[in-house]
C-alpha cells in the first residue's frame, strides 16, 4: 500500500497492545512525537499491522522512526494519521534514560483533567499527552477474560489468510494471544483539585511481559506484574509520568487510558513544569 503523504521523523512512545481486526486481522496503535519540526508534536499512528511487518519495518519504543504519513480524515483528533507502513524505517535507538530525557524534557506536560475537560466540549481538543503523576493512589490487577467469540474469530480468519496483502506484507506472526490479567492505576495528576483519576494500562510492554511468563500461576504472575509495573515503576526514586490517549468514538472522547510509563531516575528528568 502506497500512501501518498508527507514525511515525518517520529520518536515513537506508545506502542499499544494489538487488538484483533476484522480489517486488518490485529493491528497496533503507535503514537509519539514528532522530531523534525521543532514543535514536538504528538503524532498517532493508526492502523498499524506491526506483527505481520518485516524485520525492516519493525521498531520498539525510544527509536526515532522515518515514513510517510497522512492525516487520517475519518478521524477527527488532529493527531491521527495512517502511516504508510512500508516506508518505516528506524533512524536511531535511545538506549537508556540519558539519551532519551532530551527529546522528552521537551515535550509540554499537562493534567489528565485538563485533558478530559476539554475533550468534553472539543472534539478537536488534544487526545494524546503527558501527565505526571503526582500520586499513586492503588491499583488493581484483575483476571483477564480471554478473547470473544467475534474477537477470536477475526485472528482465526487473518491467520488462516496467510498473509495481510492490504498492506503489503509477508511476515506470519504467532497467533495473537490473549492477555492474563488486566491493570488498572488509581492517582492523581498535578491539578490542584484533582479527584483522582482511573486508568488501564494498555502498553505493549505489559502483555509482552506476561507472554515471557505464560508458564506461570495467576497468583505468581500478577505477583511479577505488581514488582515491575508498580512497585519499580513507581518507587520514590523514579520521577514516572503516564503517556495518555483517548478513544476514537466520540461518545468517549474524554475518557483517557494510560498508553505508557515513563519512568526515569528522578535525577535525570527534568522538574515538574505544567503546560
Amino acid at each position: 500500500m502506497v500512501v501518498n503523504g508527507e514525511r515525518a521523523r517520529i520518536l515513537v512512545t506508545v506502542k499499544a497492545a494489538p487488538q484483533p481486526s476484522a480489517k486488518y486481522g490485529d493491528t497496533v496503535c503507535v503514537a509519539g512525537i514528532r522530531v523534525d519540526t521543532g514543535e514536538h508534536d504528538w503524532v498517532r499512528l493508526y492502523p498499524v499491522p506491526f506483527r505481520w511487518l518485516d524485520a525492516n519495518s519493525q521498531f520498539g519504543k525510544y527509536d526515532i522512526v522515518e515514513l510517510f504519513m497522512r492525516r487520517r480524515t475519518q478521524d477527527s483528533r488532529k493527531e491521527s494519521y495512517v502511516p504508510d507502513t512500508q516506508s518505516i524505517r528506524v533512524s536511531q535507538h535511545l538506549d537508556g534514560w540519558e539519551e532519551r530525557t532530551p527529546f522528552i524534557n521537551d515535550v509540554a506536560l499537562t493534567t489528565t483533567c485538563r485533558l478530559m475537560s476539554e475533550a468534553e466540549t472539543d472534539h478537536a481538543a488534544p487526545s494524546l499527552g503527558m501527565v505526571s503523576v503526582a500520586e499513586l493512589i492503588d491499583f488493581t490487577l484483575e483476571e483477564h477474560p480471554g478473547w470473544s467469540a467475534e474477537e477470536q474469530a477475526k485472528i482465526d480468519r487473518s491467520m488462516a489468510a496467510g498473509e495481510m496483502d492490504v498492506f503489503g506484507t509477508s511476515t506470519q506472526p504467532t497467533k495473537l494471544r490473549a492477555p492474563r490479567v488486566k491493570l488498572r492505576y488509581r492517582y492523581r495528576c498535578h491539578e490542584e483539585r484533582c479527584p483522582g483519576h482511573f486508568g488501564q494500562n494498555l502498553d505493549w510492554e505489559l502483555r509482552a511481559f506476561q507472554n515471557r511468563f505464560h508458564s506461570d500461576s495467576i497468583g505468581r504472575l500478577k505477583e511479577r506484574v505488581e514488582q515491575r509495573f508498580v512497585d519499580m515503576m513507581f518507587s520514590p526514586k523514579r520521577s514516572t509520568s503516564f503517556f495518555m490517549g483517548n478513544f476514537e468514538a466520540a461518545i468517549k472522547r474524554s475518557k483517557f487510558s494510560v498508553l505508557g510509563v515513563y519512568w526515569p531516575p528522578a535525577g535525570v528528568a527534568s522538574k515538574v513544569t505544567l503546560f
